[in-house]
């Protein structure tokens, strides 16, 4: 949850009593959003293979479906990252988030709430994919990088 003051963690105890409030506050800042989602463009190669890949399967229709509804909640929370900062806040429900996101991109606005309702009830649609691979993505990989660097490498897991 935020305030002007900052956020506190959102916990869900599995075992035991919630300790969220003794986590320290924080500010969602450059730093959090970078770090969060600022790998977008090193994964959009590996995306338009998988477009590629939901083509040649046995039912297409629904890979492509899989694909437009992970890539959307993607693009969607990418979007969301990247304005944060200024917004001074968190969600974690898409509509808003798009929404939030189009009040600092009104050009992108459309495409952001069209993301969130394929988040939720996606569509095999080859050319959702393909906007995103070639227009939304890729412009949302270069703002994300101008305004919040790239993410920092991660060491390779083994056998990955």
């Amino acid at each position: 949850m935020c305030s002007g003051r900052g956020c506190t963690a959102r916990t869900t105890p599995l075992l035991g009593e919630d300790l969220a409030e003794y986590l320290p506050r924080y500010r969602p800042d450059s730093l959090l959003a970078r770090e969060t989602n600022g790998d977008l463009a090193v994964l959009l190669p590996r995306w338009r293979e998988r477009v590629a890949a939901a083509d040649s399967g046995d039912d297409p229709d629904e890979a492509r479906r899989r694909l437009v509804r992970f890539m959307s909640r993607h693009l969607v929370r990418t979007g969301f990252t990247l304005v944060m900062p200024r917004w001074n806040g968190w969600t974690s429900e898409l509509e808003e988030m798009a929404a939030v996101f189009g009040a600092y991109h009104p050009e992108r606005a459309e495409q952001m709430r069209a993301a969130a309702a394929l988040g939720h009830e996606p569509t095999g649609d080859r050319a959702v994919l393909t906007s995103y691979v070639d227009d939304l993505g890729p412009w949302l990989a270069a703002e994300y990088t101008r305004v919040h660097g790239v993410k920092a490498p991660r060491p390779e897991l083994a056998g990955s």
